[in-house]
């Protein structure tokens, strides 16, 4: 595999070289400081950009030009990532030399017309199409209640955030999105244009290296004029001395139970690598100590797991139970938790985790988009390259787990009852 950057003014190229698949990723991703606002909007651009271009000026037109060029659908997503917030605009199609020469070429025009050349009239997206959008983000947000998991989750994020504005879900307000036009749109299309942080990456078997990035070079013009971002992680000053506990009832067959804890005072080392081996022993994979008290030693729940998000430096965990035994679940979670602060864990335990997140590094190079990934954390968010992750994650101890365990305090707890 080779990578190479080209940096340049409006924007820097990343080409990643490698013969491992029969199909070239063609991404191109803008990053900005996050708020309520750009979430909305941004929501709404991966819809509308990826519904009708001028030249193809139906979803219908736009999906047979894709067919035509080998490619899927184009892919459009917006995603928060601490203090950042994300939109990725990428295609993918087979390599140049199992079909015609051009094939590559023509893929990348299409996303620069999906990008550049919007279904706008007068400087404004077209009202029938913005109307098919907003119907579809408002269904998308109102129907969040049918699946109480992710219900649960999101309610727990608001407590998290706790009116802050930075922990926020990837979710459309529908305030904002009743009051967004086809000009207000528009304009936010253009601020995103012209003042994220831009980087376009190919990945595949290139076999013209240099005519590719004159192909992109000469097509993709931005003037762009981005300014410096936000320090991407949050940081948490202040601590509760107790939790925020708020119960909800619905009608829901199984009550569910998420509670979130926030990191204090990390180090990079311990926020990259000692809380994915804490978060892997307490509840992130088969092993863990949840699953052995929770659900296998006590049968108290039907599901039980936790995760880590380093740039929100954040803990939730999420299970499913019946609504009598709360008390008793929330007991052995804090047992579970005094279990790893007083090191009463096993060296296999710490090795387990450890095994667990080599293997799934292991798989970063499993695809384009994997590796698109990987090199985008590597350029924004300054992420180590592999081989210093995998020495890093041998590197942690039982020490400094249990160390890390006395900088996490909880914060948050919601219970979503249901009628068990």
């Amino acid at each position: 595999m080779n990578y190479n950057k080209i940096s340049g003014k409006e924007y820097d190229i990343h080409i990643i070289k490698n013969k491992k698949f029969h199909t070239v990723n063609f991404r191109i991703v803008f990053t900005e400081d996050v708020t309520k606002e750009r979430i909305a909007y941004r929501n709404a651009l991966i819809d509308i950009l990826t519904y009708a271009t001028k030249k193809y000026n139906t979803k219908e037109k736009l999906m047979k030009k894709c067919q035509d060029l080998y490619s899927l659908r184009p892919n459009a997503s917006v995603l928060r990532n601490g203090n950042l917030l994300v939109t990725k605009f990428s295609i993918s199609t087979i390599q140049s030399k199992y079909i015609e020469s051009e094939n590559l070429k023509e893929n990348i025009l299409l996303l620069k017309e999906i990008l550049l050349n919007p279904l706008t009239d007068n400087k404004a997206f077209l009202d029938k199409n913005l109307n098919v959008i907003k119907r579809h983000l408002e269904f998308e947000t109102k129907t969040i209640d049918e699946e109480p998991r992710l219900y649960a989750n999101i309610h727990l994020l608001s407590l998290l955030d706790n009116g802050s504005g930075k922990i926020l879900s990837g979710y459309t307000d529908i305030d904002i999105l009743n009051k967004m036009t086809g000009e207000s749109l528009y304009q936010s299309h253009m601020e995103m244009l012209q003042t994220s942080k831009i980087d376009l990456f190919i990945s595949g078997n290139i076999e013209n290296v240099e005519e590719i990035t004159k192909i992109i070079s000469d097509n993709f013009v931005f003037n762009n004029y981005h300014k410096k971002l936000n320090s991407y992680p949050l940081v948490h000053n202040i601590k509760k001395n107790k939790p925020t506990i708020i119960k909800e009832v619905k009608s829901y067959q199984q009550t569910k139970l998420s509670i979130g804890f926030k990191l204090y005072d990390l180090t990079e080392y311990e926020n990259r690598y000692v809380s994915f081996v804490f978060n892997n022993i307490l509840g992130g994979d088969a092993n863990s100590l949840l699953l052995r008290l929770v659900r296998e030693d006590n049968s108290l729940c039907y599901y039980i797991g936790s995760y880590i998000n380093r740039l929100d430096n954040i803990l939730i965990i999420n299970s499913g139970i019946n609504k009598e035994n709360y008390d008793k679940v929330i007991e052995l979670i804090k047992k579970a938790l005094s279990i790893i602060e007083t090191g009463k864990f096993s060296i296999l335990d710490v090795n387990t985790a450890k095994m667990e997140m080599l293997f799934d590094l292991s798989n970063i190079f499993e695809s384009n988009r994997s590796i698109i990934d990987y090199y985008y954390a590597k350029s924004i968010f300054n992420s180590d390259d592999i081989n210093v992750r995998t020495k890093m994650i041998k590197k942690v101890s039982k020490k400094d787990i249990i160390a890390f365990s006395k900088k996490i305090n909880i914060d948050s707890i919601f219970l979503l009852e249901g009628d068990l």
